[in-house]
């Protein structure tokens, strides 16, 4: 490169450092990605159809009848708690949607997801208070590619309750811990001090795996202070014990029990062996390309003499207790590996902003990869809403036919099922009869005797 070329380069980037500098500057591109983001969100919820759980949970588990009220909701929880499982903060969650209706979701869900999405930077970043567009750009992006389940745990009505809402209430004992140590709003006189404990509480009572692992790691980091000589205040204990007592209200519901006795029943040795072989593949299928990029991250921080920091680790393994504590679960499914996708997303981010922050010209950097992560973000985000309404059209085309076969007065409907082609949408799966789930569930939703053709 000839030097007065080289020269001219080194201008521009001086520039572009300067410019990315301003606070002003990273606040608007930070509030950008948001409002993009959340209208791409509320766009794909917009166009996710009612389906699968969806309409079990639109009927009173103690009255059989259609949610009347809000104090309708807590009464069936209580009868689903007794008979089906103990995820009651989600599924209150799911039944005051469906009694409030789809609109009043689909904006909430929106909103939820931003919040997933700064909880993830909040995990990551280096400063506090700091508006890090260059961690939440990558952190959406990666949400959208490397979910294959998105549908199912960001969109889904029911499914969104379960594991976006919930997840982002089961991590939270990880803020309170960096908000506490950095004098944050958690802090002793902090802002909202006061609700350390009762949030604890409810992220202990959200998802079991992820509120498990979460625990543990908040145990072993207070108890690591301790072994230091290091003062921890009592409300951290406390918050500690009442996130352990959510936790156990949870396991303790007796339709868990009722549940785990229709599973299938093998050897102790077998199944130990067939579920850490399940949770292990998986883990790596879902984030296997995070630890390629982490491996990668270490390396280079090593090569430039970059100290990154221990809290990363910390990460990490709470991703790794969130695999492993699916072990003690009778059924693991795709969706259950949420939590280990957003914390080692979560540690993975934290190395990259250490390298940024020991980085000449980052600012340059962050700036000129902004833009193509930005033309990606529109392709897929682009992609997605086209895939979604597609699915959209063909279901509710179904649901017409039900509603048309009732108007004409006949007694019953033959419905198709809707399979899904993206990882956007999810598959809607009727059965033969109208006596079998989920067409026992339609056919009280619709009036009609639903059976599939």
């Amino acid at each position: 490169m000839k030097p007065e070329k080289r020269e001219r380069m080194a201008k521009i980037g001086s520039r572009l450092e300067r410019f990315e500098a301003r606070a002003s500057v990273r606040r608007v591109l930070f509030i950008g990605v948001l409002l993009l983001t959340g209208a791409l969100v509320y766009g794909l919820n917009l166009h996710t159809p009612l389906m699968m759980d969806d309409y079990d949970y639109s009927f009173s588990w103690k009255t059989g009848q259609p949610l009347s009220g809000i104090a309708d909701v807590f009464s069936s929880q209580a009868e689903h708690y007794r008979l089906w499982g103990g995820r009651s903060v989600a599924h209150t969650l799911a039944q005051l949607f469906l009694f409030w209706g789809k609109p009043v979701f689909n904006a909430a869900n929106a909103a939820m997801y931003l919040l997933l999405l700064m909880e993830i930077v909040a995990l990551a970043r280096r400063e506090r208070g700091c508006w890090d567009y260059a961690l939440l750009l990558p952190a959406s992006v990666f949400l959208l590619f490397g979910v294959p389940f998105f549908a199912t745990v960001f969109l889904w009505l029911d499914g969104a309750c379960n594991y976006l809402w919930c997840t982002v209430l089961a991590l939270t004992p990880l803020l309170i811990d960096r908000s506490e140590r950095e004098g944050g709003a958690f802090s002793r006189g902090g802002a909202l001090g006061v609700f350390a404990v009762p949030v604890s509480f409810l992220a202990g009572w959200t998802n079991e795996n992820t509120a498990c692992a979460v625990w543990a790691i908040v145990f072993l980091m207070l108890m690591r202070r301790r072994m230091k000589g290091e003062r921890v205040p009592f409300w951290r204990w406390a918050a500690l014990a009442a996130q352990a007592a959510g936790t156990l209200v949870m396991l303790a519901a007796p339709g868990n029990f009722a549940r785990a006795s229709e599973q299938e029943q093998r050897s102790l040795l077998s199944e130990l062996t067939y579920r850490f072989a399940v949770a292990g593949a998986y883990s790596l299928l879902y984030v296997g390309a995070l630890l390629a990029l982490m491996l990668a991250l270490s390396l280079l921080a090593r090569k430039r003499g970059v100290h990154l920091r221990e809290w990363a680790v910390w990460l990490l393994g709470g991703a790794v207790l969130v695999s492993l504590a699916l072990v003690a679960s009778p059924l693991i499914s795709d969706r259950s590996f949420t939590g280990t996708i957003v914390l080692t997303l979560a540690a993975a981010l934290c190395m990259l902003s250490d390298l940024y922050a020991n980085a000449r010209a980052s600012g340059a950097f962050r700036l000129l990869t902004t833009l193509p992560l930005l033309a990606l973000f529109v392709f897929a985000g682009t992609r997605a809403l086209d895939d979604v309404k597609t699915h959209e059209a063909t279901w509710l085309a179904q649901v017409a036919c039900a509603q048309q076969a009732r108007e004409a007065g006949e007694e019953r409907a033959y419905l198709s099922s809707v399979p899904s082609h993206s990882r956007f949408t999810m598959d809607i799966s009727l059965a033969p009869t109208p006596d079998e789930w989920p067409n026992s569930t339609l056919s009280r939703a619709f009036g009609i005797q639903i059976f599939s053709q």
